[in-house]
């Protein structure tokens, strides 16, 4: 065997044998998750514009619940983080243990975001989409 085929083999070996970390593994599948929840298939395939100019200024909403915009699907999106944010805090916060002054206030902050980004979200479905 040439020395060039055994460098290629070895690192073929070394290709198959990498494992990503756990972490690295769990944030790409929140990231595509998040992409998926948020409308990217949609954006990538009918291409929406970006927000619409209305008599009352910028919109970044439809009042259609079949369609929307390119600028509602990030701002959804951004919420969507919000909320995984505060998840994360949140189970988190069951690993300092001794220290319950960080415990809480950990547990406090996921709290506030998950609501908050519930709240934001269920409103803007309610308000912009549903209600009149």
């Amino acid at each position: 065997m040439s020395r060039k085929a055994s460098s290629i083999i070895n690192a073929l070996r070394k290709i198959t044998k990498y494992r990503p970390s756990q972490n690295i593994i769990a944030i790409s599948l929140v990231i595509v998750a998040i992409f998926l929840f948020g409308g990217g298939i949609y954006n990538v395939v009918i291409r929406p514009e970006s927000a619409i100019i209305q008599r009352t200024g910028i919109s970044f909403f439809l009042r259609s619940i079949h369609e929307q915009l390119l600028g509602e699907s990030i701002i959804i999106m951004m919420l969507y983080a919000m909320g995984v944010a505060g998840l994360i805090l949140i189970y988190r916060s069951s690993r300092f243990r001794r220290n319950p002054g960080q415990a809480s206030l950990l547990l406090r902050i996921g709290m506030v975001l998950l609501i908050m980004s519930f709240i934001i979200i269920e409103a803007t479905l309610y308000l912009q989409k549903i209600g009149t």
